[in-house]
């Protein structure tokens, strides 16, 4: 079997200016992170600098405050790009409205849609399948995954996020099902996260078509700590 290359982004999650451990979504519950591997302290700037040096060039940026509607991270997002990074930025619904260019990419996720009539708005977008288990999370409502990815041959989006918020910081492992349901309608270039459990499982993922993951908490672990794997 030949060789792939699984592209590995790493994930910073910020509230109130600080890197902070996100857990199964409840996002009222994250704390500022003072254990990582990376940096002794949250400052976003620390990890932003330790990615450079890993050899990281694409990042994944959730502002979490812009995401629930009570402030802004944007400073970090621009510094990344002045860093030189190709950001995907979740800043929540702003997104939909915002333009894109070559280094910044607004993900769109279907959190924040108000259902699924909404998906249009994702063609040629970033845009992420926000998953509890195997239903889609839209604003008003959650719907089983397998109505959902017929949908996704009209409203193709330029690459595609599965994000189980469920298992976010858990290392309960990627659903891997839900991989197999997009595959058979999707074609583009497909990411997944939430729950990435160790290194064995990045080897298994190259089985089901994934080009990368989105990686946080081994990323603080020590566990993973480079921009690719060869598998």
């Amino acid at each position: 079997m030949d060789k792939v290359r699984i592209l590995i982004v790493p994930v910073l999650d910020i509230m109130n200016g600080f890197v902070v451990h996100a857990i199964a979504g409840e996002r009222e519950k994250y704390r500022p992170y003072t254990d990582s591997a990376l940096c002794n302290s949250p400052d976003p700037e620390c990890f932003l600098d330790r990615f450079r040096e890993m050899g990281f060039q694409l990042v994944y940026i959730a502002d979490l405050d812009s995401i629930m509607g009570r402030g802004s991270n944007q400073w970090v997002i621009n510094h990344a790009i002045k860093m030189g990074f190709t950001v995907y930025a979740d800043i929540g619904r702003a997104g939909i409205s915002l333009p894109d260019d070559e280094r910044l990419k607004h993900v769109i996720g279907t959190e924040y849609l108000l259902y699924p009539g909404e998906l249009s708005l994702i063609k040629s977008r970033v845009a992420s399948l926000d998953m509890e288990y195997d239903n889609v999370k839209f604003t008003n409502s959650l719907i089983n995954i397998k109505e959902i990815v017929p949908i996704l041959t009209h409203s193709t989006p330029s690459e595609l996020l599965i994000i189980n918020l469920k298992f976010v910081g858990t290392m309960r492992g990627i659903n891997k099902h839900t991989i197999e349901l997009v595959r058979q309608y999707y074609n583009g270039r497909l990411y997944v996260g939430g729950g990435l459990g160790s290194l064995n499982e990045i080897f298994d993922l190259r089985n089901y078509g994934v080009d990368g993951i989105l990686v946080a908490t081994l990323l603080h672990k020590g566990v993973v700590n480079r921009p690719y794997y060869i598998v």
